[in-house]
């Protein structure tokens, strides 16, 4: 941690001792039709015979550094007559341009790509927008990521449908869960709440891998996922989904948008979903899918007085409801003593709000202010078998950030406060019964210093320190780095770290699909968290993009790699014995290790292909052994490709391949109860034909897991669903066979 501290400290220094190189300072203005002075921003100024321009700011401002020898500046701006200048006094300069006058009007045409990664960013952000989401069914944000090669998701259980991402080998909850920058998916809510954002409401998707801005906190650790919904300004007055698949699930989203005045605009987004369909495709006596329904509302609006303050807020209620476990059981006959089946049932209820509050300085487009707010409230009456857990949590959370440049935009900073509480009371009903409450509460500030140097080279420093009412205060600093040799190629490199409070029974809530017994090796009090502190990790990165051109097609390729040790870590034990799971601190090294190759490419007009490799290596010291984590394969390859016709029709398909996964350790059981020691590697191929319609209505049908992959025995001793060794937790492949769907969009 000193080394750590010692390292970003010198580098600090370096970049403000480099801040101040020996440079010219310039403005470049014209004089419009009533002989006012205005600033030409995005203005390109060289030295004559050099190849990298400075850039002008949206005041004009331009810093280029002086270069011995060389006192010819070009400067070219769009629709302005090119300038040679010779500057003899290099301290200050005003350029005046001459705007062109009758030249001919030009048409700039661009394609926007379903998947963006920005070169101007500090931070690796892919944004995939709704033309990615469309690609497939989407039908809520765990089925978002089928497209998109750096995210994975996987099962949590065999019997609930339950799904968890994963980022960098890492499980679900390592990575940040927001939406539109506040809190989103976390806590006990972390298994269940992917399924909480049907796909239908999200305008875009941001996902970044490693620590990201101390602004928006200390807990990420592998990557942040952002979801931006539609905004009531820009979203269709009306936009209508419906969408029904042979397994019996059925949906129906509307999303109503309106702006009364130019200042108040408001939206009203709809879910309804049912799952009304008993199926047994491998016919191993257990639903596939679970039975059940939700309900989904959330209401927004935005005013914006244009005059520099904007007011954000909305409020959201889900209603879930799921039950499901051997084909014949339902949830009325529960306690049947006569006949007893074994049944699942997930009900949850969620309420959320939210308010956020900015404020622009007039004449200093640079110096702005906001407050964000979010309160939340999540529920859980769940059992599985015998196994019963009861779950709430109420939180809030409050930010409030200040940002402005200093001196010039090539130094900007923000600093800010931040509250966040959890009252978190959780019981377990198991072999041993678990009673445990939480009520955590963290205060802290943080600030953040942006350098920028031309278009060239960004570094951002941030840190910040936060006091937890049971853990004491904790530093986090980070580090980013981006250099751009080129205008087609970025380098970026990271630093930080992230710490969070794990919240075990419920990120581990599949595991209760078994009659394992749960062992911890901590006292439980209201004085921790499970008897255990924060977990603490480091994350590094480094990645590179390059942009290039093959046969008049534009194409790109991204390399990057993220390595990833724990300091503090709550291990996860299904080793120790098959029919115990228990958890206890770390005493050795626990780290993932992440490298992915991406590459995408157009070959012909409308013909987009995207491939990736991804290899990942995550160790955890047991109190046995050193062990890969089990459930996650080292070797992972994808393809996408999608193809769009003249006449709007669109084709679309992935495949997956999965190499092999360690399996948790089984020789205890009975020989015939035994797992092997890993999976057989397996495809899955996805595949979906849209027909557009103008604008307005377009219909889809696809197909996922086309040749039928099905795990193998994925309910252990399923005959016997009250024995020792059932397990229905041990998921590593799909449950569901082949499934065919269809659903039409129409947007008015």
């Amino acid at each position: 941690m000193r080394r750590f501290g010692i390292i970003v400290w010198f580098l600090f220094c370096c970049f403000t001792a480099w801040s101040q190189p020996a440079a010219l300072k310039g403005v470049v203005v014209e004089s419009n039709s009533k002989g006012e002075i205005e600033p030409i921003a995005g203005a390109l100024v060289y030295w004559l015979g050099q190849t990298k321009p400075a850039v002008t700011d949206s005041l004009g401002v331009f810093y280029i550094p002086i270069v011995p020898n060389k006192n010819s500046l070009v400067v070219q701006a769009m629709g302005f007559k090119t300038d040679t200048i010779l500057v003899n006094n290099k301290n200050t300069l005003r350029v005046m341009m001459i705007s062109k006058r009758n030249f001919e009007d030009a048409i700039v045409s661009y394609e926007r790509k379903s998947t963006e990664v920005s070169f101007i960013d500090p931070w690796k952000v892919t944004i995939m927008n709704e033309k990615e989401l469309f690609k497939a069914a989407c039908c809520n944000l765990s089925e978002s990521f089928e497209t998109n090669p750096s995210v994975d998701v996987a099962f949590n259980d065999a019997l609930t449908g339950s799904k968890q991402i994963q980022m960098l080998g890492l499980a679900g909850q390592y990575t940040q869960m927001s939406v539109e920058q506040l809190p989103g998916i976390r806590g006990i809510a972390s298994n269940y709440g992917l399924n909480y954002i049907p796909g239908t409401w999200i305008n875009a998707i941001q996902v970044s891998k490693g620590t990201g801005s101390v602004v928006n906190g200390f807990e990420s650790i592998s990557g942040q996922i952002n979801v931006e919904l539609h905004k009531p300004t820009t979203a269709e007055k009306i936009y209508f989904n419906a969408y029904g698949s042979e397994g019996g699930r059925y949906e129906a989203n509307l999303v109503l948008a309106q702006q009364p005045t130019k200042r108040f605009s408001h939206a009203l987004f709809l879910h309804a979903s049912t799952y009304s369909l008993r199926m047994d495709q491998n016919k191993d006596g257990y639903l596939d899918n679970p039975l059940g329904e939700q309900i989904n509302a959330l209401y927004r609006v935005l005013y914006d007085t244009k005059t520099g303050f904007v007011l954000n807020a909305s409020v959201q209620y889900v209603k879930d409801k799921k039950w499901g476990g051997e084909f014949n059981y339902e949830e009325a006959k529960r306690f049947d003593t006569a006949m007893p089946l074994y049944g699942t049932l997930v009900d949850a209820e969620h309420l959320n709000g939210t308010l956020k509050m900015g404020y622009l300085f007039a004449g200093n487009k640079y110096r702005s202010m906001g407050l964000q707010l979010n309160a939340n409230r999540q529920t859980f009456d769940n059992y599985f078998g015998k196994n019963i857990y009861h779950g709430t949590q109420n939180s809030t959370y409050a930010n409030f950030i200040f940002q402005d440049k200093i001196g010039n935009p090539n130094h900007r900073y923000r600093i800010g406060l931040s509250s966040q509480t959890d009252n978190v009371s959780e019981h377990l009903f198991n072999k041993t019964h678990y009673h445990f409450h939480r009520n955590e509460r963290v205060a802290g500030a943080f600030a953040e210093y942006t350098f920028t140097y031309m278009a060239t080279f960004t570094a951002v420093l941030g840190s910040r320190i936060d006091h937890h009412n049971l853990f004491g205060w904790q530093y986090t600093p980070r580090l980013h780095l981006r250099y751009a040799p080129y205008s087609t190629t970025v380098i970026r490199a990271a630093a930080g770290k992230g710490w969070r409070t794990a919240s075990l029974l419920a990120e581990n809530m599949g595991s209760l699909i078994s009659n394992r017994t749960w062992r911890f090796t901590q006292a439980f009090s209201a004085n921790n968290a499970y008897g255990f502190g924060p977990e603490v990790a480091y994350n590094f990165g480094l990645n590179l993009n390059h942009e290039f051109k093959l046969n008049y097609r534009n194409g790109s390729i991204g390399v990057d790699y993220y390595h990833t040790y724990f300091d503090k870590q709550v291990v996860v034990d299904k080793d120790k014995n098959a029919q115990e799971i228990s958890f206890y601190a770390l005493d050795g090294k626990s780290y993932s290790r992440s490298l992915q190759i991406q590459l995408d490419y157009q070959p012909i007009r409308r013909f987009d292909l995207r491939f990736a490799y991804r290899w990942y290596e995550v160790i955890t010291q047991y109190e046995q052994a050193s062990r890969s984590v089990p459930m996650i394969a080292k070797h992972r390859w994808f393809l996408n490709l999608g193809y769009t016709t003249k006449s709007k029709w669109n084709f679309d398909l992935t495949s997956n391949w999965t190499g092999q996964k360690r399996l948790p350790i089984t020789t205890a059981n009975p020989t015939e109860l035994r797992l092997n020691d890993n999976s057989t590697a397996f495809w899955l191929w996805n595949a979906q034909v849209t027909k557009s319609f103008k604008k307005y209505l377009s219909v889809y049908i696809g197909v996922e897991n086309i040749f039928n992959f099905q795990q193998p025995n994925a309910i252990l001793d399923g005959p016997n669903p009250f024995g020792n060794y059932f397990d229905a937790s041990l998921i590593w492949g799909p449950i569901f066979g082949r499934m065919t769907y269809v659903g039409l969009r129409l947007k008015i």
